[in-house]
């Protein structure tokens, strides 16, 4: 058995916010490419964000970003495919929130807006390299293939939106709480498990052949998905049991470890 493919999560996977991708998990990813492994990132990021953080693996395959919502080509920056939330799903979502006082952001691409001027959207865009525009109504932008809409606030407040969001829309929106201060809404069928396999399918790449990693609960479709899912083992709690596998923690290179291991055993390739 030999792994064709590696999907890694971004952030609490391979980097924290603070650190870059370790030179051992470049040369880790590296060495598996030398050996035929597609490699890709399966990450929230918005797709120049993605890019930055991970611009040291110098990845040449479509990566999946915006939870599974854009696929997306590093070399071209061709965007392959995306599911945006339609103009009523918009319209309905802001209606849901006016009665909460969160900030909203509404991604179109990596175009962002938010429903009023903060010092936390002014820090969002500048660690994003993006500019972050202002729009009170952001019913105005509704036609404009909103990739997702973000609820920003207080950690119980965000905790409870998220509860309520998902009793009042069940499965007709993709709704998780993938910080302890985000609310993230998106279109049912932009997950990231359904973005891997679209992008296998088009590399003729099956489940099986896939190793996957993360840190996540919203990582769990993935890593359930794949041929071997791995969590590493300082990821969120109610993951961890789920998995097939533990790596080490991030700053311990886990991912690498892992992948080094697959290698000497010659299960990558």
């Amino acid at each position: 058995m030999s792994y064709k493919l590696i999907a890694l999560d971004i952030d609490g996977t391979i980097r924290d916010r603070e650190q870059p991708v370790s030179q051992r998990t470049i040369e880790a990813v590296q060495r598996a490419r030398r050996m035929g492994a597609v490699v890709t990132v399966v990450t929230g990021r918005m797709y120049q964000s993605a890019l930055q953080a991970v611009g040291d693996l110098e990845l040449l395959t479509p990566i999946i970003v915006f939870q599974g919502a854009v696929i997306a080509d590093p070399l071209s920056h061709e965007v392959i495919w995306h599911q945006p939330l339609t103009e009523k799903m918009v319209g309905t979502v802001l209606t849901a929130l006016d009665h909460w006082d969160f900030e909203i952001v509404a991604h179109c691409g990596d175009d962002v807006f938010v429903n009023r001027a903060s010092e936390w959207g002014d820090e969002y865009g500048v660690r994003n390299g993006v500019e972050v525009r202002v729009v009170e109504d952001l019913r105005l932008i509704a036609g404009m293939e909103v990739t997702r809409l973000v609820a920003v606030g207080p950690e119980d407040a965000v905790a409870e939106l998220t509860d309520r969001m998902n009793t009042q829309f069940g499965s007709s929106l993709q709704i998780a709480r993938t910080l302890p201060f985000f609310c993230e809404i998106l279109h049912p069928d932009a997950s990231k498990a359904k973005a891997l396999t679209k992008l296998c399918d088009g590399l003729g790449i099956s489940a099986s052949d896939v190793v996957a990693f993360g840190n996540g609960l919203e990582d769990l479709p993935v890593l359930e998905w794949a041929g071997l899912g791995i969590a590493v083992s300082d990821g969120h709690p109610d993951l961890l049991p789920r998995v097939q596998r533990l790596a080490r923690p991030l700053y311990e290179d886990g991912v690498a470890q892992v992948i080094e291991e697959l290698l000497a055993k010659e299960k990558i390739g």
